[in-house]
């Protein structure tokens, strides 16, 4: 008879009962991207740069051509061709400086997406004094900037006058790059094996026990399942079990007990028998023939360092 303080789970129970939430079902195609985006849960390093200036080399075609027929006035006196090419060559360079400030701004450690939004908030500054040199190099002068009395007023006033552009470019690039981000992401997170649950391995054991497992138990038709969130007996094959937790690192140091080696605290002999100290108190017995391949993965796994108690063996 199994002990009536510990809740007894049969062997399917709950094999296919995934925790609760209310916001599962609810569509997240244009949330979720943007959520991950502001969160920085999506990062921009490690994307392709080249990818990026080419889409922004397109970018800048299309943004001439919007220009051209949205602001006419502006560029009237020069042939359509310098027109095209000055507005080009504006929205091509607001582009990468736009890249490199972002570029150079995520390798200072600035959680994201602030370095996006500081590149945003420095392009006019710094592409004023560009801009000013392509008009008067296309020969197309603003005539206000030609009439101030001095360059610092004249620069103060082409930075007012680019921040319209300069924040629309920003906004098209960032888009360009978090987009690229998503494209980079996504093949990684396909291609990744998911890390099963405890539940998974062992559909017997409730999802409520968490996947911090530290040690099995055979009890006659039983199994004694501990972990850092409580216990429970399941109907289940012991050597069942074993075989199932193969991802996960532990022993079976005994032939009716399995322990977690994160677990492992100190092992002791007492007259002819050792004795393996859990770090939540409970004493397994380990067999003669167990101890040494113990007593070597638990020194292995303790040099390691700082992996989690449920933390999966690699592949």
């Amino acid at each position: 008879m199994a002990p009536a303080a510990m809740p007894v789970v049969r062997g399917s129970a709950l094999a296919h009962n995934p925790g609760t939430c209310i916001f599962k079902d609810v569509p997240m195609t244009v949330s979720e991207p943007l959520a991950k985006c502001l969160t920085g849960q999506v990062s921009l390093a490690g994307i392709g740069w080249r990818t990026v200036l080419g889409k922004a080399v397109l970018a800048a075609l299309a943004g001439s051509v919007i220009v051209l027929i949205v602001e006419p006035d502006h560029t009237a006196r020069l042939p359509l061709l310098a027109a095209f090419g000055l507005w080009f060559s504006h929205i091509l360079i607001m582009f990468l400086l736009f890249a490199a400030s972002a570029a150079v701004l995520l390798r200072t450690g600035l959680p994201e997406p602030l370095p996006v939004v500081a590149a945003a908030l420095v392009l006019p500054a710094i592409f004023a004094p560009i801009s000013m040199i392509l008009d008067y190099g296309f020969g197309n002068p603003d005539e206000e900037l030609a009439s101030s009395g001095s360059l610092l007023t004249a620069y103060q006033s082409e930075v007012v006058a680019v921040v319209p552009v300069a924040f629309a470019a920003a906004i098209v690039l960032t888009v360009v790059l978090y987009r690229e981000a998503l494209t980079h992401r996504r093949p990684a997170e396909a291609h990744a094996p998911e890390t099963p649950t405890l539940h998974d391995l062992i559909g017997a054991i409730p999802p409520s026990l968490g996947n911090d497992l530290i040690r099995l138990h055979a009890q006659d038709h039983y199994v004694e399942v501990v972990t850092a969130e409580g216990r429970a007996l399941i109907t289940e094959r012991f050597n069942d079990c074993v075989d199932r937790l193969a991802p996960i690192d532990g022993i079976q140091c005994h032939r009716s007990h399995w322990i977690g080696l994160r677990h492992v605290e100190s092992l002791s002999r007492s007259g002819s028998a050792y004795v393996c100290k859990l770090d939540n108190g409970d004493r397994v017995p380990v067999s003669r023939r167990r101890y040494s391949e113990l007593k070597k993965q638990a020194a292995g796994l303790g040099s390691a360092g700082s992996r989690r108690p449920d933390q999966q063996k690699p592949a």
